[in-house]
């Protein structure tokens, strides 16, 4: 030999870890889970009895909004240049113009 270490000793042991082979079967695992949650929820009662009140479904996507829209404006108080209000409204454009860039182009 020349003093050259074999390849086999070069590289470092890898640990119990499992590699790539091991998220073959997660896609499929994820979608078994999600249909036996929406079979379980679609089948309760109060569930049934909200979808069948368009009142009810209604207050209840109200709420839903309100509170995404109060958690949107708690997320956006603590980001520094939005809390003087004409750096505000600029990058309200700024979101407004590249969201209309974006909407164009899934137009097209």
């Amino acid at each position: 030999m020349t003093g050259q270490v074999p390849l086999s000793d070069q590289t470092p042991e890898r640990p119990n870890r499992p590699g790539p082979e091991a998220l073959y079967g997660v896609k499929d695992l994820t979608e078994d889970t999600a249909q036996r949650l929406v079979r379980a929820i679609e089948g309760s009662r109060p569930l049934r009895t909200l979808r069948g009140s368009q009142v009810a479904t209604g207050i209840v996507g109200t709420l839903g909004l309100a509170l995404l829209l109060v958690g949107l404006e708690n997320a956006v108080a603590d980001i520094p240049i939005v809390e003087n209000g004409w750096a505000s409204m600029l990058v309200g454009l700024v979101l407004l113009a590249a969201a209309g860039v974006l909407i164009r182009r899934f137009m097209e």
